[in-house]
């Protein structure tokens, strides 16, 4: 089972996954999902498991030169998310994704493929997730109706969102996000005007799946 990295911070709490939320960029608020994302299956390829939240964040800075977000200044209204306002950006495609987290693999050593999958999916992930190598999904809904529900409950409504998956249970998928253990129902996921981008990172050099 393919576990995101444990971020550690100065009272010794530990974070499921990395956060954006740590961020000072208001910017990188809303864009750098994508980033953690990839940096945070770099991590678990290269079987790092745990790391300071400052070292983390100054990992992040370094990750976003090769997963870079589309940036063309204010291209959208302020938006409140966890008590914070922050400006927009277009985010990181499917396939800036791709070619960016295996320019990061590359410069941290790792020669790696990312394969993509998403016909059943739900279906899929399981075996995937057997091998020990990370997913990553990419959430595309135009009218913000996917939830992705953070511990004790909350609903997050979101439109354009990266995460890792974690599980898969029933009608529950399981991610980290936020740098936490967040929760997602498969029929949200499989609503007809919500497009979904799976990948599988692994080694280039493993036998995968077909």
């Amino acid at each position: 089972m393919s576990r995101p990295p444990k971020i550690i911070d100065k009272n010794g709490s530990a974070s499921y996954g990395g956060s954006q939320m740590w961020l000072p960029d208001k910017m990188l608020l809303n864009s750098g999902c994508g980033v953690i994302a990839g940096l945070d299956a770099v991590m678990r390829l290269k079987g790092e498991e745990s790391l300071p939240k400052d070292e983390y964040i100054n990992r992040f800075f370094d990750a976003k030169d090769y997963i870079r977000p589309i940036t063309v200044g204010k291209n959208r209204e302020p938006r409140k998310l966890f008590g914070k306002e922050f400006l927009g950006s277009l985010g990181i495609s499917a396939s800036r994704f791709k070619r960016g987290v295996k320019k990061l693999a590359a410069k941290e050593g790792l020669n790696i493929k990312v394969k993509p999958f998403r016909f059943k999916w739900w279906e899929k992930i399981p075996k995937y997730l057997e091998t020990g190598d990370p997913i990553v999904m990419l959430i595309t809904a135009p009218f913000n109706n996917v939830a992705v529900v953070s511990p004790g409950g909350r609903k997050n409504m979101c439109g354009f969102h990266w995460v890792t998956v974690t599980g898969i249970e029933g009608d529950t998928v399981k991610c980290s996000s936020w740098g936490w253990e967040c929760t997602m129902s498969v029929k949200e996921l499989r609503r007809f005007n919500v497009i979904l981008h799976f990948y599988s990172v692994s080694l280039e050099n493993q036998d995968k799946l077909v």
